[in-house]
């Protein structure tokens, strides 16, 4: 008997039955009963009646995959499998055998586990990954180290209703098994398939070797209908769509797509991508329009129809001044990261893939692009560093639906200038800090982010308008608004924005900023900090060229790095042109502390 499939032994309230897929080959076949895909044209049933590699004498990645039923994660599940490798594995010719994934398409972006054999040297073990999209991470290792010499062994793997994951082998290819892993893990609970994977190099296309494929568990009756969870602009006339789960060939049917008002309003063709599938329409998007895409009739494994109209932005192209750099750390605490957010200062939306990040090295150098579609509306945030768990640990007021994790470059924790470019290579904008921007009395600021007082501020000195971020709220704010942030400036020729401070780095009240609008340009100003007995406390500007408009800022530190005393402070404001006009405006502010 090839196989005891899908047998309904007895029924649960929940919508599952049990099930036992046995795979032994005995019949010849593999592509009926249960059918196998993928790459079917490099695999045969062998003399042996084992399932054996044929692959191209070339090195490639071959795979088998099977469809199992969606496997219920709240009951316990075991696979067993036999596998033989006529060769020492190595990390150019290893094997993978996938217990759950997402994706019938082992080769492609997929969540699931895997049991892989094969590295450099002799002593290989067992080990179970996890796959999230193309990304794998190491879960555990066998005990044992008899895999790495043409091995023939034989794995049962148990998981619980709590994750627990138990692997055991033979590595003689018999049913004496022994314990050799254990781990916890329960971040993927959703799969409908299984299968095999194969990386060779021309040598070995044909000695892999695969028995006895047992998988028992729970399967749910699925009687939802799929749904789309992300639909991207990818290009000038494409649109990708990821779906909720896996689909039958009716996702390929042009006719099961309509964009209303279109000339063409059926795709011409449609792509298979490693998370979804490309629609490619004949009329090109324009930025900032927003598609309307009917889907009718797709259907998924089990057969549920899916019918849904999709409102789809069409991103447009950012210019300089558009994307601002809002907040960066670059001095982070010991075993910490980097990190740069970026906000969108218009009222457009961008999708930020292939955007760049870079650094100053006898110009614009060490270019880091952005490699995951990234919608970033008018107003939000991206925050881009190496390591998000990290951040998400260091800082608590967070928003990690604004992380990207991607390489950048490393910024010193002296000074150095970042900048933001477009696919083009336009500099959007840039940001030059030195340490010595931190707020005056903070004595050490390692893991200290500094944050953009004001959005729009034409003021070219960064001294002015960026500062550190607040204590109260653990010193960074990635991914939402800065605690420093001050929203808008005044309409009068001069004053104060807020007219009492507390400098005292809680994130409230902590910066005085004054607004000011001149009659001319090409103005050169002066603006003193005097306490209410007439003595300076401080010279915020020297003769510096104004424009138009614009914005200045005092922390409350005196001429001498100290915290001003609670008072009244009066701020004169003097401007002068080249033709002899002079302006003076004076305001007042109150520097309180707060209890």
């Amino acid at each position: 008997m090839k196989r005891i499939g899908s047998l309904i032994v007895f029924c649960f309230y929940f919508g599952t039955f049990f099930s036992q897929l046995t795979e032994n080959f005995s019949d010849g076949d593999f592509n009926n009963n249960p059918k196998w895909t993928g790459d079917t044209l490099e695999f045969i049933v062998n003399s042996d009646f084992k399932l054996q590699l044929n692959g191209p004498s070339n090195t490639d990645t071959s795979y088998l995959c099977v469809e199992t039923g969606t496997l219920n994660f709240n009951a316990d599940i075991s696979w067993e499998f036999y596998i033989k490798l006529d060769f020492s594995p190595s990390n150019n010719n290893n094997v993978r055998y996938y217990l759950t994934s997402n994706n019938n398409n082992l080769k492609g972006y997929l969540e699931g586990y895997f049991i892989r054999v094969g590295e450099n040297g002799s002593l290989d073990k067992l080990k179970l990954y996890r796959q999230d999209g193309l990304n794998t991470t190491l879960l555990g290792s066998s005990i044992h180290t008899s895999f790495g010499v043409n091995p023939e062994f034989r794995v049962r793997v148990n998981r619980d209703i709590n994750g627990n994951w138990e692997v055991l082998s033979d590595s003689t290819g018999g049913n004496n098994f022994i314990y050799e892993l254990g781990v916890s893990d329960n971040n993927h609970t959703f799969s409908t398939f299984s299968g095999l994977w194969c990386k060779h190099t021309s040598s070995n296309n044909d000695n892999f070797f695969f028995d006895d494929i047992n998988i028992s568990g729970s399967v749910i009756v699925d009687s939802l209908s799929p749904y789309v969870e992300a639909a991207i602009v990818t290009g000038k006339n494409s649109i990708e769509l990821q779906f909720s789960e896996p689909l039958n060939q009716t996702v390929l049917d042009v006719n099961n797509y309509n964009l209303i008002s279109s000339n063409f309003p059926n795709p011409s063709s449609i792509n298979t991508t490693l998370s979804g599938y490309d629609l490619i329409f004949q009329d090109s998007f324009f930025g900032n329009q927003t598609l309307e895409l009917t889907i009718s009739n797709i259907e998924d494994l089990s057969g549920n129809i899916m019918f849904d109209t999709l409102q789809i932005l069409v991103p447009d192209t950012a210019q300089a001044g558009e994307v601002l750099i809002n907040e960066v750390l670059f001095d982070p605490l010991s075993g910490g990261s980097d990190y740069v957010e970026i906000v969108n200062n218009s009222n457009k939306s961008f999708d930020i893939y292939k955007y760049f990040i870079a650094d100053f090295d006898n110009g614009i150098s060490n270019l880091k692009q952005i490699d995951q579609h990234f919608i970033l509306s008018p107003g939000n945030f991206a925050l881009l560093s190496e390591d998000s768990s990290q951040i998400l640990n260091d800082y608590p007021t967070n928003n990690p639906q604004a992380f990207i994790q991607m390489d950048i470059p490393s910024y010193p924790n002296d000074s150095a200038t970042i900048y933001i470019l477009s696919p083009d290579s336009i500099v959007l904008n840039k940001f030059s800090y030195t340490d010595d921007m931190h707020f005056d009395l903070i004595k050490d600021p390692e893991g200290v982010s500094l944050e953009r007082i004001l959005i729009n501020s034409n003021n070219s000195n960064a001294n002015l308008t960026w500062h550190s971020a607040a204590e109260n709220v653990g010193w960074g704010t990635p991914g939402v608004v800065n605690s420093q942030y001050i929203p808008s400036m005044s309409n009068s020729d001069f004053s104060a924005l807020n007219e009492v401070f507390s400098p005292d780095n809680d994130g409230y009240q902590d910066i005085a900023v004054f607004s000011y609008n001149l009659p001319t340009i090409g103005m050169v100003g002066n603006a003193v900090i005097y306490d209410n007995r007439g003595r300076l406390i401080k010279q915020i500007l020297n003769n510096e060229l104004l424009s138009a408009s614009g914005e200045f800022s005092w922390d409350g530190i005196n001429e001498y790095g100290q915290k001003a005393s609670v008072g009244i402070y009066l701020v004169y404001f003097e401007c002068f042109s080249n033709d002899g006009q002079i302006i003076n405006y004076k305001a007042t502010i109150t520097l309180k502390t707060r209890f």
